[in-house]
């Protein structure tokens, strides 16, 4: 990392802010924003070589990875994703998989696998390359956010890119400052938030965030020279949903969290129908639990049959 190369990332962020979209494929559909899709884009064109390439973690319909596809036609770019969100009929990967083919995008390669165990084992896919600029966009819950972070480190290159989003929510924020606080060989270079999540917009609101950052962004850059200040997300010192994790995770009933989350939302709304779909949506749940966990005396979320014993690491020898 050098100056010179800080103000061409620059230089790209800046000419995505004003013009979004470096190439726009009508065919695509996604959850992103266009000066998002063009910052990614720009940046893939200026860093992507034959060993540097680029990878995204959250692929959905292939929005971001095969518009990054079509800036960088000459490079391989890799998108990890096991399709089990957000696919109801159960078709997102044979989408992504025809508009590849359609697109003649013969470049893209899919990973499909757990996010996690794919960044564990990434060798065997990108082989000898390394990672020039990396999206991550998979699971945003504090520990997979920080997860994604921690283990893309080895497979980095030195001038690495990592773009981070749906930055407005507060523990991807906090996940990023973490790692940036315990990793200071990476900086934060560029932040850009929006009033609340898209979803939660007027129809007007919402077509700004289509054509700008979206649910907020993040973009860290590795800086092993320190060529940059630190520089951090903002935050709350207020800990006390990162300690409701524990609540959560250590009561019995864990396994139901998002289920009652959801009730309660609806009846303190007022929303009536809502609610007794959620409570229909609990009882469904209730009743499909495995017979192991319907017992008075087991908790849904410490039950294993590993458990309990007490072992040395085997090295010590």
């Amino acid at each position: 990392m050098n100056k010179a190369f800080a103000n061409k990332i620059y230089q790209a962020i800046r000419d995505s802010e004003s013009s979004g979209f470096l190439f726009e494929i009508d065919e695509l559909c996604g959850f992103s924003g266009a000066k998002i899709i063009g910052t990614l884009q720009r940046l893939c064109k200026l860093i992507l070589s034959d060993h540097i390439c680029y990878l995204e973690v959250g692929v959905f319909r292939g929005l971001t990875l095969l518009s990054v596809a079509k800036a960088a036609a000459e490079y391989p770019v890799y998108g990890i994703d096991n399709f089990c969100q957000f696919d109801p009929k159960g078709n997102n990967q044979s989408f992504v998989e025809s508009q590849i083919h359609n697109l003649g995008l013969n470049h893209v390669h899919l990973i499909n696998m757990d996010f996690e165990e794919a960044l564990e084992n990434l060798n065997p896919y990108i082989q000898d390359r390394k990672i020039g600029v990396y999206f991550v966009d998979g699971p945003h819950d504090y520990r997979s956010q920080i997860m994604c972070l921690e283990l893309i480190r080895p497979y980095l290159a030195d001038h690495a890119v990592i773009v981070v989003d749906d930055s407005n929510y507060q523990h991807v924020r906090q996940a990023n400052r973490d790692f940036l606080v315990t990793h200071p060989d990476f900086k934060l270079f560029f932040e850009a938030y929006t009033p609340c999540h898209p979803n939660n917009m007027p129809k007007t609101l919402r077509q700004d965030a289509e054509h700008g950052w979206w649910n907020g962004l993040n973009i860290i850059l590795k800086d092993p020279e320190s060529i940059l200040a630190p520089m951090y997300p903002p935050t709350q010192r207020n800990r006390t949903l990162f300690f409701n994790d524990h609540i959560i995770h250590s009561s019995r009933h864990a396994f139901f969290a998002d289920t009652i989350l959801s009730l309660m939302s609806s009846l303190l709304s007022f929303r009536i129908f809502r609610a007794a779909k959620e409570l229909f949506k609990f009882q469904c749940r209730l009743w499909g639990l495995p017979r192991e966990f319907k017992g008075r005396h087991l908790s849904l979320n410490t039950y294993s049959d590993t458990l309990p014993h007490s072992q040395y690491n085997s090295s010590l020898k």
